[in-house]
């Protein structure tokens, strides 16, 4: 028999509950809402997509506020989670008492497909409302490749397509992001569009609405007061018209509204509102981490890069600034990583002096630092060697072209001994490998051009090879985009078939040379050129492409380019209009009536550059450019802000985390815990709920030990991964830590940081070099609920009624016994199954009811006690 610490069954139950108790309280754990609005999570990829109440999140009580704002993001949850533009506006909205601001994704198919057939509307994250319940509706526009995700959501909402179509019923449909500086291709669908910077907008717009509200006036009305907004665009104040070869002929603004929509800038980003306790969720997001936004704007000049232009000028944070924003964020969050993030990280005035201030703290925290958009110029040895103390993050380098001519081409002004030097010196620095990114297509390329993207990598890889054979070279090849508002709008684009052969070539040979290839998908990126240039006509397209069943564009295991070749041939649309035609110098372009600041005479003067081979120098440190963005027109006259000088000051350090890196060697203690998993966090698959209790444990300044290596860990050593979907009231885990911190100090600490649904229940000091837990468990019990209508639940229901007695059976495949099993019934309610744990209970109920493995995760399992070995 186990001691009162054994694992012969939840201490928790054994020492607190009496028998009675103990039953009545499974059944209530059995019978917790086990459906999401009629969805049983457990069946879909990446449940903790849909669940909410991550840590910082906000959730009002919606009957208290006046405005009711939805921020939607048009991608899965792991993109959409991964834009500080979203993060920042979802936090200043819910700053104010009378606006409550939630947050909606795109469904992912297996999702949509479950919504439909149960006929559910699109619901905020937050407080599960339709999102047509809302009075403002904000997508953000980061890819062009989004646009049928937002015609999905908003009918996924019953939320009419055309702004013609809506009146005060509906919510106020509006956009913002990058994409809207083209925004005519999907003008249609939206009331109202932001061009630039959104932090000051987003408060004007809400107020404005506030207002109309008041009035109860007509949804015209509430579009005129919008359009005097600076920055706001709408769309039904303008009516475009076309010449006979259905080029543009002009964009008539209607009604004494202004011909020119100037773009809104945030002139000093001090002053700018910023998230200071971003949300951390519970899965792995795309970028999961910490970004701090150090400038925004860049002003090298890349003739292709349509944010380099339209967020000019460039704008530096303070040292001090960041350094706050980073010391509050590691606070609240837990993160293992901080991003220093712009446009270009390296050109940040005071680079070195803010990643040695920053590196002081972070290497004692084990928190790695990246800056994710280097140019190979800005990287010094003195950089390179703060940034190597650190968990290395992965680098990545941008030749763009193969050859010098071509860099000087697009104004990308760096040398190939830049290149080399920075690559010997990231691989000497104790890096495993580089991503290079190369774009093909671009203006006057030639095939000398493109066999230079091999030499060079060629070259790269003899670099490599000299200091290890093991270091690994990603190559990134993209067909060249042109992009509005930029020296390169009026240029051709690849043909489909060029990129495809072009592609399969650089493709092919690059593997042949032993490295790894990556590319775009050439259809892709011919759709991308379609929209980045587009027109209003290809509104229509959009939906027609999405009533096909196109969504998901960007992701190739949903893109369905048959269906989009249809769409345009239904719509006597020629892509070739779009992406091939050589565009007059003269013509009237389809974005021409929004005003970036970048005036138009400065991108022709940049374009015959171009084709001349000329640089031109970086305004930051050269003479001006003349690109118009600090003109007068700009708010407050302003120029470019640089933060040159100053001091890093001291972050705030953790008592526990300072004590552990004390000269004399602290003991080190191993606690085995107990914890239930339940109700929502049944959800989170294994690696999601070490990741919990690791931001957990930072935000406690809990001295957790560190594996050592390339990659350090902290050291958790969990038991046997529950299956995502099955619940749990006797998980066993390991922690091994550092100093005088009790069993019972540590419980308190990691319960007030953990979600709904986790609980510690106890811990207890082990020998370090204790068995682990998943070396100590010979039996398990399971509860498996009768009551659901689930397929498989109903199944097993009718093969019980044949079987009443059920105990002490075993069970077989083949000749060859499985194991050991204890089938019974308990309260008529329940099947109780006792087995060996490394049997799987998929395994056996697939072997006694020939229940399909993936049929077990429609069905409410709970895991009840785990038997110690001997």
């Amino acid at each position: 028999m186990a001691n009162s610490r054994g694992y012969d069954q939840p201490v928790f139950l054994q020492e607190t509950l009496s028998v009675s108790q103990s039953s009545l309280y499974l059944h209530t754990i059995l019978h917790y809402p086990f459906y999401m609005e009629g969805i049983n999570l457990s069946t879909v990829e990446h449940p903790s997509r849909y669940l909410g109440g991550e840590l910082n999140s906000v959730k009002k009580d919606l009957s208290k506020v006046k405005l009711k704002v939805a921020l939607a993001f048009p991608d899965t949850y792991e993109v959409g989670m991964s834009h500080i533009g979203l993060q920042i506006l979802y936090h200043l909205l819910n700053q104010r008492e009378d606006i409550a601001a939630e947050r909606v994704y795109a469904p992912w198919l297996d999702m949509e497909q479950q919504m439909r057939e149960r006929e559910l509307l699109l619901c905020s994250l937050e407080s599960s409302i339709p999102l047509r319940e809302f009075d403002i509706v904000g997508f953000s526009l980061q890819y062009e490749l989004s646009y049928t995700n937002v015609v999905n959501m908003l009918d996924l909402a019953k939320i009419p397509f055309y702004a013609r179509e809506r009146d005060e019923r509906y919510p106020l449909i509006i956009a913002g992001g990058i994409c809207c500086f083209n925004p005519e291709p999907i003008a249609d669908l939206f009331d109202a569009m932001v061009i630039g910077d959104g932090e000051e907008v987003i408060l004007e717009i809400c107020d404005c609405y506030l207002r109309w509200k008041k009035t109860k006036g007509k949804k015209k009305d509430l579009l005129d007061e919008l359009s005097r907004i600076e920055g706001v665009y709408v769309p039904s104040a303008f009516q475009p018209l076309y010449n006979p070869d259905h080029t543009m002929k002009e964009i008539v603004a209607l009604d004494g509204h202004p011909q020119q929509i100037k773009k809104r800038l945030i002139a000093n980003l001090d002053q700018a509102p910023y998230i200071t306790s971003p949300i951390v969720p519970f899965m792995r997001i795309i970028h999961d981490r910490i970004n701090v936004e150090i400038a925004r704007g860049c002003t090298r000049g890349c003739r292709f890069c349509l944010a380099g232009m339209v967020c000019r000028p460039g704008r530096e944070r303070s040292l001090k600034t960041i350094n706050d924003l980073v010391d509050q964020s590691l606070k609240a969050t837990g993160y293992e990583e901080i991003s220093l993030t712009s446009l270009s990280s390296g050109d940040y005035s005071n680079i070195e002096v803010l990643v040695k201030g920053l590196m002081e703290r972070l290497n004692e925290e084990r928190v790695a630092l990246s800056l994710p958009s280097l140019r190979v110029e800005t990287l010094t040895a003195d950089l390179i060697e703060e940034i190597r103390k650190v968990r290395k993050t992965g680098f990545t380098i941008a030749p763009e072209a193969g050859t010098q001519r071509l860099r000087d081409v697009i104004n990308k002004g760096i040398t190939e001994e830049q290149i080399f030097s920075t690559i010997e010196a990231v691989f000497k620095g104790g890096w495993r490998g580089i991503k290079l990114y190369f774009m093909v297509g671009l203006p006057t390329e030639t095939e000398e051009d493109r066999l230079g993207i091999l030499e060079l990598c060629r070259r790269i890889k003899g670099v490599a090879k000299k200091i290890s054979p093991a270091l690994g070279i990603n190559v990134n090849i993209s067909s060249f985009v042109p992009k509005p508002h930029t020296p390169f709008q009026w240029e051709v684009q690849l043909s489909l078939q060029d990129m495809r052969t072009i592609t399969h070539f650089l493709s092919k040979e690059l593997r042949r040379m032993g490295l790894n290839p990556k590319w775009q998908e050439p259809e892709m990126s011919l759709l991308e050129g379609v929209f980045a240039r587009g027109d209003r006509k290809l509104s229509k397209v959009v939906i027609d492409a999405w009533k096909m069943g196109c969504r998901f564009d960007g992701w190739k295991e949903a893109f369905r380019f048959d269906l989009w070749q249809r769409a345009f041939e239904e719509n006597g649309i020629d892509v070739h209009f779009y992406t091939s035609r050589h565009r007059s110098l003269k013509e009237v372009l389809p974005w021409s009536h929004i005003d970036p600041l970048v005036e138009r005479e400065f991108l022709e003067k940049e374009r015959e550059k171009a084709f001349t081979a000329v640089l031109t120098p970086d305004c930051r440190t050269g003479e001006c450019g003349g690109c118009g963005a600090c003109t007068d027109r700009a708010p407050g006259k302003m120029s470019n802000v640089i933060r040159r000088g100053g001091q890093m000051t001291k972050f705030g350090v953790c008592p526990e985390l300072h004590a552990s890196k004390r000269p004399s060697p602290l003991k080190e203690k191993r606690f085995r815990c107990r914890f239930f998993k339940l109700n929502e966090a049944r959800l989170f698959s294994h690696l999601e709920m070490i990741m919990v209790f690791s931001r957990a444990i930072r935000r406690e300044g809990i001295p957790i030990k560190y594996s050592e290596g390339f990659h350090p860990l902290p050291r958790i050593i969990s038991g046997p991964a529950l299956p995502v979907g099955m619940e749990s009231i006797c998980e066993g885990i390991d922690f091994v830590v550092s100093g005088d911190m009790s069993p019972s100090t540590f419980l308190k600490k990691m319960n007030r940081e953990l979600p709904s649904g986790l609980k510690f229940l106890e811990a207890e000091e082990v020998p370090l070099k204790f068995s682990p837990v998943s070396d100590t468990i010979h039996n398990v019990n399971y509860l498996i609920s009768l009551a659901s209508s689930d397929s498989s639940s109903v199944r097993l229901l009718e093969q019980l009624k044949g079987a009443p007695e059920l105990k002490g059976k075993g069970v077989g495949e083949g000749e060859k016994p499985l194991s050991a099993l204890e089938i019974g019934v308990l309260d008529s309610t329940f099947l109780s199954v006792r087995m060996e744990e490394k049997m799987g209970l998929s395994k056996a109920l697939q072997g006694f009811f020939h229940i399909d493995p993936n049929g077990l995760r429609g069905m409410r399992v709970l895991k009840t006690q785990f038997i110690k070995g001997n």
